[in-house]
């Protein structure tokens, strides 16, 4: 009998469960990260809003509060990005989620082995992102905050499973 709860989404991610806790700033701390992930969910540390040194401090913190895998959310635009993308190759037995990252950054994630899921809000993002190398897109529509556009996800979300041929994750007001 096959486990209904394991999917493309948990075997990539080592998570038991196909539930993603969302990066949340100045919310998304260790403790939230840590109980998420000890649940059986996959969480995501908020790192856009640390400076490097924060980042860094609070990725060990992490580290020591669950044995599971994580992911670090940062913008690709944010000052002390380039440092936070070295830490996240440090630790490259966790995995990476980041806002707009070049083809670049993707390639050097990739050649890591590190997953990089960037957030969508619409059709020609998660394709550009498709085709810069990434292996699975989020896709958030306006209900999620806002932060990547109007269009809902129960309208988003068809359309870019339609397009891409990666797995995709749904976010947004669920």
């Amino acid at each position: 009998m096959t486990d209904p709860l394991s999917t493309a989404l948990t075997q990539r991610l080592g998570c038991r469960l196909p539930v993603i806790q969302t990066a949340m700033g100045w919310v998304a701390k260790p403790e939230l990260v840590a109980a998420s992930s000890n649940a059986g969910a996959f969480g995501f540390l908020a790192c856009a809003v640390m400076t490097p040194g924060e980042a860094a401090e609070e990725i060990a913190r992490l580290r020591d509060l669950t044995p599971h895998n994580f992911g670090i959310n940062f913008h690709s635009f944010q000052p002390g990005a380039a440092e936070i993308v070295e830490l996240i190759l440090q630790h490259k037995d966790r995995v990476s989620f980041g806002r707009g990252p070049d083809a670049k950054m993707i390639g050097r994630f990739n050649d890591a082995g590190i997953l990089c899921i960037p957030t969508v809000g619409a059709v020609k993002h998660a394709e550009k992102m498709v085709q810069l190398g990434c292996e699975m897109v989020t896709v958030q529509g306006g209900e999620g905050g806002g932060h990547t556009g109007a269009v809902p996800t129960t309208v988003l979300l068809p359309q870019v499973l339609d397009a891409v041929g990666v797995p995709v994750v749904a976010a947004g007001g669920y």
